[in-house]
């Protein structure tokens, strides 16, 4: 399945490698992540009060294991630099150590959004050679080594801040009690905040609230391909519910097939907003709306969806379950 959340990405590619541990659960709080409206009234997905802190806390109340921060934002880049080097000389063999570093400051891996900057968490590692180093890159399904002082150039950029680690050997499965919690804090099943601030900053550039302009869309929406990606997270809830309950796999890929479709209009979106923006023909605005109308329904039929496997889930008495774990799963 498609990656969707750079952070969560480095953190279930290690859940992976743990027998009976499920990592699909995780991105409950994926489809409807933090994100951010400018006071310009620009989406934006990164923004210097980004913070991990929410998938940090349930990681490890899902799977028992404390995500701890090694960077200290009081601190400067140099002292930090050192924490690192630090941190990578003396890793035991199981610790990960997460870095927030500029993707665009290495224009030899992949930047499929060709932003600038690119805030973007992987995971690093020394190697026998002094000069080289280690990256993975689960988000982008990326591992390979990369020259020590460009990964170090690229984390040194003024755009990014940002570190944490944990330790792989205290992973647990997650107990389905906390699991329900989880899916109870993470589907806002009434609302959808993404499609909500596209059409609040679409109105904003019509009503040229705070000094915007119309022709200003473009830069304003610019950021809707990085975070309509994560709307595929929806695939990961569907896998897990669906694979728990044994439930029909057409039916699975009929709800995927609709995830796609959700992703990809965001695209029609974008494209109907620049139109707006470069022609400035306010009877284009309609129609950008109904589409977003569209969108919203469509979001809500998903969730209402997952909400009904949710509790036939939570309703599966101990033997159905056993029953179900014991026979050769309807969704890989």
């Amino acid at each position: 399945m498609i990656r969707v959340h750079c952070f969560v990405s480095c953190l279930c590619e290690s859940l992976k490698k743990v027998p009976g541990v499920d990592q699909r659960p995780f991105y409950f709080g994926v489809w409807d992540a933090e994100f951010f409206v400018t006071e310009r009234h620009r989406l934006a997905y990164h923004a210097e009060r980004s913070s991990p802190a929410f998938f940090c806390e349930w990681f490890e109340r899902l799977y028992g294991t404390p995500v701890r921060r090694w960077y200290v934002e009081a601190e400067t880049k140099t002292q930090n630099q050192n924490r690192l080097l630090a941190l990578l000389a003396d890793r035991p063999a199981d610790r990960k150590i997460l870095v927030m570093l500029d993707l665009y400051r290495l224009p030899e891996r992949e930047n499929k959004f060709n932003q600038d900057p690119f805030p973007h968490y992987v995971m690093l590692e020394t190697t026998e050679d002094p000069e080289s180093w280690l990256m993975q890159d689960p988000d982008f399904r990326w591992e390979g080594r990369l020259p020590k002082q460009r990964i170090l150039d690229s984390i040194a950029s003024p755009a990014v801040a940002g570190g944490y680690f944990f330790d792989e050997r205290s992973v647990r499965s997650a107990r389905d009690d906390v699991v329900a919690r989880y899916f109870e804090t993470c589907l806002l099943e009434h609302e959808n905040p993404f499609t909500a601030a596209i059409r609040g900053i679409v109105e904003a550039h019509l009503q040229g609230r705070d000094g915007t302009e119309l022709s200003e869309l473009k830069r304003a929406l610019r950021e809707i391909p990085v975070l309509a990606i994560r709307k595929y997270a929806y695939e990961h809830g569907f896998a897990f519910f669906f694979r728990a309950l044994a439930a029909d796999p057409a039916e699975f890929d009929t709800l995927c097939d609709e995830v796609d479709t959700l992703v990809k209009t965001y695209t029609t979106v974008q494209f109907r907003a620049l139109k707006l923006a470069m022609t400035g023909e306010l009877s284009l605005a309609p129609g950008l709306f109904e589409l977003l109308d569209q969108q919203h329904a469509r979001e809500l039929a998903l969730k209402r969806r997952l909400r009904e496997l949710f509790h036939a889930w939570r309703a599966l008495g101990d033997a159905e379950r056993a029953r179900i774990l014991a026979a050769p799963p309807v969704i890989p």
